[in-house]
């Protein structure tokens, strides 16, 4: 009876870890699969050339579209945003920018400390209101302004990408993508909601 009970545990654990193993494959092939379609989708066209085949096998083995080294993301920090400390990340929007004979010039209005308005291109826009401000939601509000504008400016100039915001906060990052590599990602992370960018 007892040799029958100890074959009985071994195929259960056995089935199970074949089952796991079986599992792990699939979802490497659903990553690797959405990693090449994002390739496909010229999602490293801007990418430092010294580090393409860098980049492309961490998109196509680990879906890892994080590295500045593609220039399609950079970390924004919704509180330096807000603040008007666009020296925190604009010098590196603009290297992004650069790369589509693009350039963004941001200023601060006169009154912005009171208006809380600003200058993109040329162009005023008011970052947040003042009861934004009061009820804190400013952080949120200032990012989705900034990025809307700067979208707008970039539609202008026909260019086929758009950014999406990622994370919030402190975290808050910004990706330039076109809607094909958007709905790569979103279908990547489709069950991890938070990891999906957002239109601002």
């Amino acid at each position: 009876m007892r040799p029958l009970i100890l074959i009985i545990i071994i195929s259960l654990l056995f089935g199970c870890t074949q089952n796991r193993t079986t599992d792990n494959q699939v979802h490497e092939n659903v990553d690797l699969t959405l990693g090449n379609d994002l390739i496909t989708a010229d999602f490293l066209i801007y990418a430092d050339s010294l580090k393409i085949d860098s980049l492309a096998d961490q998109v196509r083995k680990s879906f890892d579209i994080y590295d500045e080294g593609n220039n399609k993301i950079l970390h924004v920090d919704a509180e330096e945003l807000a603040e008007f400390q666009f020296n925190f990340f604009l010098p590196r929007l603009n290297l992004i920018l650069k790369k589509r004979n693009f350039k963004l010039d941001a200023k601060t209005a006169d009154d912005y400390e009171t208006s809380n308005e600003v200058f993109l291109n040329g162009e005023k826009i008011q970052l947040y209101t003042k009861d934004e401000l009061e009820n804190g939601d400013f952080w949120d509000k200032a990012s989705r302004t900034f990025f809307k504008k700067l979208n707008d400016l970039l539609k202008r100039e026909n260019l086929n990408e758009s950014f999406f915001l990622l994370y919030n906060g402190n975290a808050l990052h910004a990706l330039l993508l076109t809607d094909k590599q958007f709905a790569i990602i979103a279908d990547k992370y489709r069950n991890e909601p938070e990891e999906i960018p957002y239109r601002p």
